[in-house]
C-alpha cells in the first residue's frame, strides 16, 4: 500500500535534485532521493523495482539530460533520459495509481516573434534536441499517467552544479572584457526556490482529494536577456573583485553553439498561482548569496 506522506525523487544527484534533498519539507512529508546509480529511469526494471520497494504517495522526476549543446551530438542519450525515462515512470505510476510530478522546460517553445510570456496552452515548437526530447517526455507522461503534473521551468541557476553563474564568474575573474548574448530572453530561476515550490506543490497534491492535473509553468518572476543577467551577476561579483570589466552585448551569431536557443522563452506563471497559490519570489537576494558563496570557495562545486 502506498505511503501518502512519502515523495520518491528520481534524479537526486543533479542540480535540482540536490536542492530538493536540502529543501525544507511541508509538515508530515518525507522525501527519498534516488540517484541514477541507485535507479536509472531509462531502465523499466529499475523503475518498477524502486516503486515496489518504496511505495510512495507521489513520484517527482528531476532526472534530465540537461546539456543543451551536448544533446545535439548525443540525441539518442538525450531521448532516453528526457523522453523514454519519463515514459517509464509514467507507465509505472499509471499502473500503480501514483501521481507523477514531471519537471520540463521553456525550451519546448521556439520563441520566434514572441513578445509576451508563453502560456501552458501555447503550441510548442522546440528548436533543438534538448527541447524536442523534453517535449516528447511530456507527451509520454500525458499518455500513460492520468494523475500527472508537468511543471515547466527555465534558466535554472544555483550553487551546487555548473551553470551560467559559474561560467560568468570564471570569465569575470580572468578577463578584462567579456561578450554576452543580448538576444535570448527568458526567466532565470533559482534552483533552490524551484525546489521549495515543487515540494509545496507535492504537499498540496497529497493533501487534496481531487488535484487539478495538467501542465503548469513555474519560473522566476523577472524577464531578462542573458546580457542583463550577466550585469546583475557582475553587480554582486565586483564587490569582491578589484578590477574593471567591460561586458559587451552581442547577438547569438557571435558564438558557434551547436544548439539553437529560442530568442524568447519567458513563461507566464499565472495558472499555477491561481490554481495552487504558488508564485516564485524575487531571486536577487539568492543570487547575491550564491555569488558570494562561489567566490569564497576555492573551487566551484561540481557534480
Amino acid at each position: 500500500m502506498a505511503d501518502n506522506t512519502k515523495i520518491l525523487l528520481f534524479g537526486a544527484g543533479g542540480m535540482l535534485g540536490r536542492e530538493l534533498l536540502g529543501a525544507p519539507l511541508p509538515g508530515g512529508l518525507s522525501l527519498v532521493g534516488l540517484t541514477r546509480a541507485q535507479a536509472d529511469i531509462t531502465s523499466p526494471e529499475q523503475v518498477d523495482r524502486a516503486l515496489a520497494e518504496h511505495r510512495p504517495g507521489l513520484v517527482l522526476n528531476a532526472a534530465a539530460f540537461s546539456n543543451v549543446d551536448g544533446a545535439e551530438s548525443q540525441p539518442k542519450v538525450a531521448l532516453a533520459v528526457n523522453a523514454q525515462g519519463p515514459g517509464n515512470l509514467a507507465r509505472a505510476c499509471g499502473q500503480a495509481g501514483i501521481p507523477l510530478l514531471q519537471v520540463s522546460t521553456d525550451y519546448v517553445f521556439g520563441g520566434s516573434g514572441q513578445t509576451i510570456p508563453y502560456r501552458e496552452d501555447d503550441p510548442p515548437a522546440p528548436l533543438n534536441q534538448y527541447g524536442l526530447t523534453k517535449l516528447r517526455g511530456e507527451q509520454l507522461v500525458r499518455q500513460a499517467c492520468p494523475s500527472h503534473l508537468i511543471v515547466r521551468t527555465s534558466w535554472l541557476f544555483g550553487a551546487l552544479s555548473r551553470n551560467f553563474i559559474h561560467l560568468m564568474l570564471e570569465l569575470m575573474r580572468t578577463r578584462a572584457a567579456i561578450k554576452v548574448v543580448a538576444d535570448q530572453v527568458g526567466c532565470p530561476t533559482s534552483a533552490g526556490d524551484l525546489a521549495q515550490g515543487l515540494l509545496r506543490l507535492a504537499g498540496l497534491v497529497l493533501s487534496q482529494r481531487e488535484p487539478v492535473w495538467g501542465t503548469y509553468h513555474l519560473s522566476g518572476p523577472l524577464v531578462l536577456n542573458r546580457y542583463e543577467f550577466a550585469q546583475m551577476i557582475w553587480a554582486e561579483a565586483c564587490k569582491r573583485l578589484d578590477k574593471d570589466l567591460v561586458i559587451e552585448p552581442v547577438g547569438s551569431e557571435a558564438f558557434a553553439a551547436p544548439a539553437k536557443r529560442p530568442a524568447y522563452s519567458a513563461l507566464d506563471c499565472s495558472k499555477i498561482e491561481q490554481t495552487f497559490g504558488l508564485a516564485m519570489e524575487d531571486w536577487r537576494p539568492e543570487l547575491a548569496r550564491i555569488v558570494e558563496y562561489l567566490q569564497k570557495s576555492e573551487q566551484p562545486p561540481r557534480v
